[in-house]
């Protein structure tokens, strides 16, 4: 695996030459703190002492693995399989407060643009602006049903293509160009932010960089669609959000702590700190062409904020920063990921 530092990518760069280092972009970095302790480190010590918030209950149960990795029956019973998101509200805020949503209009269409970054080992991908053209998509079979099921909460099936993408470092090769413009991105929303079935549709032959971008431009919308509470919020109000995805190669339990910085009764700014314990011992990434990879220890952790208003189908802005390493058994090496994007409107 050492001999992956070499340029992999071919992203309108020399061979000789080495990557570049990855885009800031205006992100928070994420701590490096320890693992937390039980209720996820007391819902992030109260989400840093939030005005008028009390601190979650004092039993706060079992923490997370020391290790990172759950054994199967602990990811369970943390959060099981297909299981909806699960959210705890610890504190409603100061008044005046206001009901939190994501727009989903019937028709129409949404330009915007993600500035995304990632690095993976010490093989950084230049920053690649990338232009997304969202609209909600005609539900077909199963989504069909889905979408006529009355027990179903309401939601919008959502298509996001790549309109553009250039990069921020040198012109990307026409072959990656015209490879990105075949990625795209799937997901059911609703108007609470209950995301669901994302998925990106890559071309034929992707090879490593899409894959690596796909899969950092998945992980990013992802962690940028935080669910919100069904009662009003106002400022300094926090919750806390529990489910299963995936991220960098491994399936995880996430955890993410949102806080509402600020709101004017259109818009609100909310905050979010992520940590990741991973479900399993696997482990996969597409540069990596080992086979059967496992986990000894396992760190993930992110930090960002993002803006809800009338903006349809995601945030009206946002940026996210996520880090995670991994001790591979037998490798005595730590794998280390890092993935950073800022979202805004495209110009």
């Amino acid at each position: 695996m050492a001999a992956l530092g070499l340029c992999l990518f071919s992203i309108g760069c020399d061979d000789d030459k080495k990557p570049p280092p990855p885009v800031d972009a205006g992100l928070p970095d994420a701590d490096n703190g320890p693992i937390v302790g039980g209720r996820l480190g007391q819902a992030l010590a109260s989400a840093a002492q939030a005005p008028a918030a009390p601190p979650p209950s004092a039993d706060a149960g079992a923490g997370p693995p020391e290790t990172g990795i759950f054994d199967a029956a602990a990811a369970t019973a943390a959060h099981a399989p297909g299981a909806p998101p699960k959210i705890e509200v610890f504190g409603e805020g100061t008044e005046p407060r206001a009901s939190l949503s994501y727009a989903l209009p019937a028709g129409g269409e949404r330009k915007t643009s993600i500035l995304l970054s990632t690095r993976v080992l010490q093989q950084a991908l230049p920053p690649i602006s990338i232009e997304l053209v969202i609209k909600p998509e005609k539900a077909k079979g199963d989504d069909k049903k889905k979408a006529d099921d009355k027990a179903t909460p309401a939601s919008a099936l959502v298509v996001a293509k790549v309109g553009n993408a250039r990069g921020m470092q040198g012109d990307l090769t026409d072959d990656l160009k015209k490879k990105m413009k075949d990625v795209v991105i799937r997901y059911r929303i609703t108007p609470s932010g209950i995301l669901s079935d994302l998925a990106a549709e890559l071309p034929k032959d992707p090879g490593p960089a899409i894959e690596l971008i796909s899969g950092a431009l998945v992980d990013a919308i992802s962690a940028m669609i935080a669910p919100v509470p069904d009662k009003p919020m106002g400022a300094g109000g926090y919750w806390m959000v529990t489910d299963r995805t995936r991220s960098s190669g491994v399936d995880v339990v996430r955890y993410r702590v949102v806080k509402v910085e600020k709101t004017d009764g259109k818009t609100a700014t909310l905050s979010i700190e992520a940590r990741q314990y991973a479900s399993n011992p696997g482990f996969s990434l597409p540069i990596i062409k080992e086979q059967d990879l496992s986990l000894e220890r396992y760190e993930s952790q992110g930090k960002g904020e993002i803006e809800l208003g009338t903006d349809p189908f995601l945030p009206a802005r946002g940026q996210i920063a996520l880090l995670a390493q991994s001790l591979i058994k037998g490798q005595r090496m730590v794998l280390q990921t890092e993935t950073k994007a800022a979202l805004g409107s495209a110009p």
